[in-house]
């Protein structure tokens, strides 16, 4: 084990962090993709590394032991790994795996609960609408939302929900909650994905209706009869609909139909490059290549 062994690693959450507390000037569709493809590679990175990090402290505990361990989960250099970087390294990758595990099964618990209440609306007097991925999905209304809003705004707010639905928003989110859950650091990017799909999902609704006002008037009303803060006016100002609200009031976002995908693909090569480093997978290329010569 050497430094290298942590640089992929490094690298990824240096960029996490660049792209969580830059302003985007890109598009939001391309900004959540971004978004989500980083963090999701990074916490896939970070558990990489932390399990091969463990097996080779594993091997320095018990040499004989590695004999059985595959070549290509073994460090190259026969470096003994330290008590101070193994037990680390195993306590915090057992723990990411906990925390992904919980995190995924409260999320499937959260979409099991919606889809069994998209049936019919929410008997509440708060204006709810969620977007319900799925076969059995849809868009969850509740009472309050279909009394207190006109029809063009009801139009506005299935126009946005539908936008979830259409690009399936919930694989963005969910990579963002799991990425969190795995290193806290990311909390962050996972705070600016979940922005981006919402500001994508209002520029969809903002160009359906063509009224991008209205859009901005739409949310700011079903935020500001929200009762989770003490005022309605404090409950508008600390969530994010201010930023959401004052785009919709600015000019267009610009397509980016080139920047976009040359940059997410630019991306993709280096994040993905980066993860397989940490997983090892140029050994287990070596390895099973070595292998089918010798049958050879």
């Amino acid at each position: 084990m050497n430094w290298f062994t942590f640089l992929p690693l490094a690298i990824m959450l240096t960029l996490s962090a660049a792209l969580a507390k830059a302003p985007s000037r890109l598009h939001p569709s391309w900004s959540a993709r971004l978004l989500a493809t980083t963090g999701a590679m990074t916490a896939v990175a970070a558990l990489g590394t932390g399990f091969f990090v463990a097996v080779n402290y594993a091997a320095t505990l018990a040499p004989s032991a590695a004999a059985h361990v595959p070549e290509w989960a073994l460090f190259g250099d026969d470096r003994p790994v330290p008590d101070a970087v193994g037990v680390p390294a195993a306590v915090l990758s057992a723990a990411g795996l906990a925390a992904a595990g919980r995190a995924a099964a409260r999320w499937a618990a959260v979409l099991r609960t919606a889809r069994a209440d998209a049936r019919e609306p929410l008997d509440t007097d708060v204006p709810i609408a969620v977007a319900v991925p799925g076969r059995h999905g849809g868009v969850l209304v509740s009472r309050g939302l279909l009394r207190d809003l006109t029809s063009e705004e009801l139009h506005v707010v299935f126009q946005h929900e539908t936008s979830h639905l259409r690009h399936r928003h919930h694989r963005y989110l969910a990579a963002g909650a799991l990425a969190s859950a795995v290193l806290p650091p990311l909390r962050s990017l996972d705070a600016r994905l979940r922005l981006a799909t919402e500001r994508w999902a209002d520029e969809d609704a903002a160009e359906a209706t063509g009224d991008r006002a209205a859009v901005a008037r739409t949310i700011a009303k079903v935020a500001l009869a929200q009762p989770r803060n003490p005022g309605p006016v404090s409950a508008f100002a600390e969530s994010e609909v201010v930023e959401r609200v004052e785009a919709l009031l600015g000019t267009p976002p610009a397509k980016n139909a080139v920047t976009g995908p040359l940059l997410f693909m630019g991306n993709g090569v280096v994040t993905g490059s980066l993860t397989a480093a940490t997983l090892q997978l140029d050994h287990v290329i070596v390895s099973f290549l070595v292998s089918l010569l010798a049958f050879r």
